[in-house]
């Protein structure tokens, strides 16, 4: 199933929303560099060194709803394409 431009950038802004609302004050700086896996959904989250490890953490709490946005933690991660075809490709993968 193919993910709209503007399901990704709506689900792109309620992650980073909730990300600065609630865990940016749990995760920095104790856990900066690393990745926080966020399912938008239930508001739940995993850390892990790599944005793989931290989705993975995340699928097994979730496995039916795939709708997570991945970021840095820490200052000013980049954005961008790159972010979007992660969150697409999850998302697309999930509802295989």
């Amino acid at each position: 199933m193919a993910v709209h431009e503007s399901e990704l950038t709506d689900l792109s802004r309620q992650g980073l929303a909730l990300y600065e609302a609630k865990l940016k004050a749990l995760l920095e700086p104790q856990y900066n560099e690393q990745f926080v896996a966020i399912h938008v959904d239930t508001e739940d989250y995993a850390v892990g060194r790599t944005s793989s490890a931290a989705t993975q953490v995340l699928l097994k709490r979730h496995p039916i709803d795939g709708r997570l946005v991945v970021r840095k933690i820490g200052p000013e991660p980049e954005y961008g394409l790159a972010a979007r075809l992660l969150m697409g490709e999850m998302m697309a993968a999930h509802q295989k």
